[in-house]
């Protein structure tokens, strides 16, 4: 019983902390890395992979190769720009049940090329993608990588492939992206490329949850740097560092009053706008 207690004491001075944490770890529009208008091109790209195909080819052109993998039943764009010598590609997010039932494979396996544990559903995905996008890579060609949920997931996942085979990953922007991997897989890739775009109130980026079954293998961890988005054009910039140390990374003061409208991806782009419009 005291160790309950103990406990519930701990979570309550957590979440109580949580906007002061924000505030002493990350840095209010100041940070110049971040440059939005290219978090706005792949924003745009990841929310394109939900459209349909006539969309997307009448905003890419002959530039875009489209493909559902079938047995992902999830779509995947590649825009290949021959001028700039660069390919982007995007995985789309949760849009059927059959993508539900992936996204709660909290499991872990080992993937034997990355050699860490990865969230089994997230890892079919960003495998599969991978199997299909590198045939199609052009040497010497600059890579970013897209993705929004579930589509994240795999996105960050496919950039570990690309990164660890130093095969030009120029950067991986993903929005609202749940955890894909635990500390060690985390610690592995930390020089990764890998900039989180995550809502203030989006609450997808806190999965999976910390359980039995979550926690085999080592309980779930975030990479990458993190921007969380807040309203009115206002941000938060959080190195590496401190967006490891946000346990439960950027949503602290909305955990009891998450917003699944907020994990839209239009909800991200028009948030983005106003940050550019500023």
């Amino acid at each position: 019983m005291k160790i309950m207690m103990w406990g519930l004491a701990l979570g309550i001075l957590i979440l109580g902390c949580g906007p002061w944490l924000q505030s002493c770890w990350g840095l209010k529009d100041k940070e110049p890395n971040v440059a939005w208008d290219r978090i706005k091109q792949m924003g745009q790209l990841a929310n394109l992979t939900y459209s349909e195909d006539k969309d997307i080819v009448a905003e890419y052109g002959d530039k875009a190769w489209i493909k559902v993998i079938e047995d992902q039943q999830v779509k995947i764009v590649m825009v290949t720009d021959d001028v700039t010598k660069e390919h982007w590609l995007g995985i789309r997010g949760t849009a059927n049940k059959h993508n539900a039932l992936m996204d709660a494979q909290y499991l872990k396996e080992k993937d034997p090329q990355l050699n860490i544990q990865l969230h089994k559903g997230f890892h079919r995905l960003g495998k599969a993608a991978y199997d299909e996008f590198t045939p199609r890579l052009k040497p010497g060609y600059k890579i970013w990588v897209t993705g929004h949920s579930l589509g994240g997931a795999g996105a960050a996942i496919l950039a570990m492939y690309y990164f660890q085979e130093d095969r030009g990953l120029e950067q991986c922007i993903t929005f609202g992206q749940p955890k894909v991997t635990n500390e060690r897989g985390v610690k592995k890739f930390w020089e990764m490329p890998l900039l989180r775009i995550v809502d203030n109130k989006d609450i997808v980026p806190l999965v999976p949850p910390l359980t039995i079954v979550s926690a085999l293998h080592g309980a779930y961890r975030h990479a990458g740097e993190e921007v969380i988005l807040k309203p009115k054009g206002h941000w938060l910039w959080f190195s590496k560092h401190n967006a490891n140390r946000m346990l439960l990374t950027g949503t602290w003061s909305n955990l009891f009053h998450e917003s699944v409208e907020d994990h839209f991806m239009r909800n991200y782009l028009a948030k983005i706008n106003k940050i550019i419009a500023r």
